[in-house]
């Protein structure tokens, strides 16, 4: 398990162009789903208006108290647009994405998985919810999944967004972080949704769909330098060790020696154009993370040839799970050639 959460839960890795966004600021581990209906406020460099909310849960929750027989398949038309529109992606993603197009009906809940897209050790899954009973509360639905992949359980944490489509139904964009870097070839996937919580109620139930996807188009589509950029935190050191770009976005690899206080990490800058660049910290663990961009700043420019980014860190909280976002330099600036 991914054991620095608030770089997911603070930081939702799908940035949807009309979508608001809001900051989960007051979490723990062991009371994730509690929290997340009590403690939204609005992150203050969103613009956004659109009614939304925004979510990322650690995918913690044990697979009790399912009942298969309960599942039901529906017919329903509320597939909206392509998961690249959900994504706020500009590009085509139609050669790496998978349509899945299946429905699960349980305990008043019509769940339609859309597509997918498999992006190295991250899966992304866009969905549709429909309660077909009640409307829904202001804050929408959120479904929590667990992922298989070749029968193993490969699902570390999951952050990402919904949008209230109308009364009763929900577009749902959420990125799972898997556990393992190496998935190629045809792939067995299978995600298993047990709650779906809506305001303060949470409705237990089973939706399960089955498929099959590949990524290795979008591997061999992606660009990867090699780096070795290093900077010191109280806690030991951190090393830049890998950039990679594709047609889903531009994300870094990082490694670290962890002692101690834990830190957020974020790398700001600009391109060889002066256009404002910067990557948030998505997953960390004890001994490496992932960074990656917020779209919401707009596509990489095709015609950069560089990128000159600096460390900033800011300490996690040791007691109130509050973040704080007064992040300090912590290194030197250095520049990724992207030729």
């Amino acid at each position: 398990m991914d054991e620095n959460i608030y770089d997911i839960l603070n930081n939702s890795d799908i940035n949807l162009k009309d979508y608001k966004r809001e900051e989960f600021n007051d979490i723990e581990k062991g009371k994730m789903k509690k929290n997340f209906r009590n403690s939204i406020k609005k992150k203050k460099n969103y613009k956004k208006s659109k009614i939304a909310a925004t979510v990322a849960i650690g995918l913690m929750v044990g697979l009790l108290g399912t009942n298969p027989g309960n599942q039901v398949l529906a017919s329903i038309n509320i597939i909206g647009s392509d998961i690249a529109s959900r994504l706020g992606i500009e590009n085509n993603l139609e050669e790496y994405k998978t349509v899945v197009d299946k429905s699960v009906t349980n305990k008043g809940i019509t769940m339609q998985l859309n597509e997918v897209v498999l992006d190295g050790n991250e899966l992304i899954v866009s969905s549709t919810l429909k309660s077909n009973d009640k409307k829904i509360e202001e804050l929408g639905m959120i479904a929590s999944g667990k992922v298989y992949i070749n029968g193993k359980s490969v699902g570390l944490a999951a952050g990402g967004g919904s949008k209230k489509i109308d009364d009763y139904t929900v577009e749902q964009v959420m990125t799972h972080t898997l556990d393992g870097s190496e998935f190629s070839g045809d792939l067995d996937v299978k995600i298993l949704y047990i709650d779906v919580m809506s305001g303060d109620s949470t409705t237990k139930g089973t939706w399960k769909f089955e498929f099959k996807t590949n990524g290795d188009e979008l591997v061999l589509d992606t660009q990867i330098i090699e780096m070795d950029n290093k900077f010191i935190l109280d806690n030991g050191e951190v090393t830049i060790k890998k950039y990679t770009s594709n047609s889903v976005g531009q994300k870094i690899y990082y490694s670290k020696t962890s002692k101690g206080n834990h830190y957020d990490i974020k790398l700001v800058g600009t391109d060889d154009l002066g256009n404002k660049v910067e990557f948030y910290s998505r997953n960390s663990s004890e001994d490496k993370g992932m960074l990656t961009r917020y779209d919401l700043d707009g596509p990489l420019s095709t015609e950069a040839k560089s990128l000159t980014l600096t460390p900033y860190a800011v300490e996690f909280p040791k007691e109130s799970g509050k973040m704080s976002d007064d992040f300090k330099q912590v290194g030197e600036a250095f520049t990724i050639d992207l030729n």
